[in-house]
């Protein structure tokens, strides 16, 4: 079978379903080397990864001699070219004056393809003119599903890492200010209870907003932390929940939707509550607000003064709020719940000249 076949190119495109399973690096550098072999039969081949000014062997075929590849600088021999130029090479007959710097002097003809920012992949042959253009067209087909698996897992490191300095600043907010603030709290009442004042009543309120913000924050820090289990939710039901904290005002809740959606049922509710909240907050408490189904989402929709369309932007980042009261985290909790879900949000005009926010991408079932 010519190594340029349909198979060949299929079992290529198999192997990337495979690195796509892979969860480490390794496993990921081993799994290319042993496609290397045995799909395009590139026997003596390796991965080179950098760490810091080196590429260092991280994979070996097992047919590679021993030593068969070793640490070389960024700028050093073919792999150093390949590294530095972002572009594949191929050798036809290594010299033994060039610039190639073989680690073995048997070394007679090679390829070199570069693997994105992260390292090389080289396959060696001890006889001439061994690899020709489409040996290096299939192998950067599969370096290309390397690179994306690579990708993958550095954007999971990633995640991983701010998922533990959120877990981090929840806990430091949760136990070094709350605390604290509970025991304000209790002195001033004790004072109040004794005298109260316009001044104390002042540092009332200092404390229930400084209570408010840390709850936000807190909100925040873990919206980005935990895990959604989605489930089968009824949204009439669940808009029945959140609209209960404002049944004391004069506004007015107006539900057309009879939607049941695919989403986590604790982060929907945090959703609703924060859109309802921020309707009768900046609407007034009169305001009319509506509830209604669109092709692929809802809306959440009022009456109040709406929204400029240069702040439109603006409201979903974390700490802005147009009025002093506001503690700037409600909407972009609502960002983050609909990014969690792989949702889209997205601010228009009411219908009544008011605030309309549409929710798209979610699965509904009617």
């Amino acid at each position: 079978m010519e190594k340029s076949s349909k198979n060949t190119i299929e079992a290529l495109h198999h192997i990337a379903v495979r690195l796509q399973k892979e969860d480490t690096i390794e496993g990921v550098c081993m799994k290319t080397v042993n496609a290397a072999a045995d799909i395009l039969e590139f026997n003596q081949c390796s991965i080179l990864l950098r760490e810091g000014e080196w590429l260092v062997p991280h994979a070996i075929s097992e047919d590679a001699p021993a030593n068969g590849s070793r640490q070389m600088r960024i700028d050093q021999g073919l792999a150093g070219k390949t590294y530095q130029s972002g572009c594949s090479q191929i050798v036809e007959e290594i010299q033994p004056n060039d610039d190639t710097d073989p680690a073995k002097e048997s070394y007679q003809s090679g390829i070199s393809v570069p693997i994105g920012e992260y390292g090389v992949f080289q396959a060696i042959s001890t006889t001439a003119a061994a690899f020709d253009e489409s040996d290096i067209e299939l192998a950067e087909l599969l370096i290309s599903h390397t690179t994306t698996s690579l990708n993958r897992i550095e954007r999971e490191r990633e995640l991983q890492q701010q998922i533990e300095r959120l877990d981090k600043f929840a806990s430091v907010v949760s136990h070094d200010l709350q605390n604290p603030l509970s025991i304000a709290q209790g002195y001033l009442k004790l004072a109040r209870d004794e005298q109260d004042s316009e001044s104390l009543q002042t540092v009332a309120s200092a404390h229930n907003r400084m209570d408010q913000l840390i709850t936000d924050v807190l909100t925040f820090a873990r919206v980005g932390t935990e895990a959604i289990e989605p489930e089968v939710v009824e949204m009439s039901q669940l808009l029945k929940e959140c609209w209960a904290d404002h049944s004391q005002t004069d506004a007015t809740l107006c539900v057309k939707t009879d939607q049941k959606i695919q989403a986590d049922r604790k982060h929907l509710r945090q959703l609703l509550t924060n859109l309802l909240s921020n309707a009768v907050k900046h609407g007034g408490s009169n305001v009319s607000v509506t509830v209604g189904t669109i092709a692929d989402g809802f809306y959440v929709e009022d009456d109040g003064p709406g929204i400029d369309t240069d702040e439109r932007k603006s409201v979903f980042e974390a700490g802005y709020s147009p009025s002093a009261e506001g503690t700037g985290f409600g909407l972009s909790i609502v960002k983050q719940v609909t990014e969690a879900h792989g949702w889209n949000i997205c601010v228009t005009d009411g219908a009544e000249g008011g605030t309309r926010f549409e929710i798209t991408g979610v699965e509904a079932y009617n």
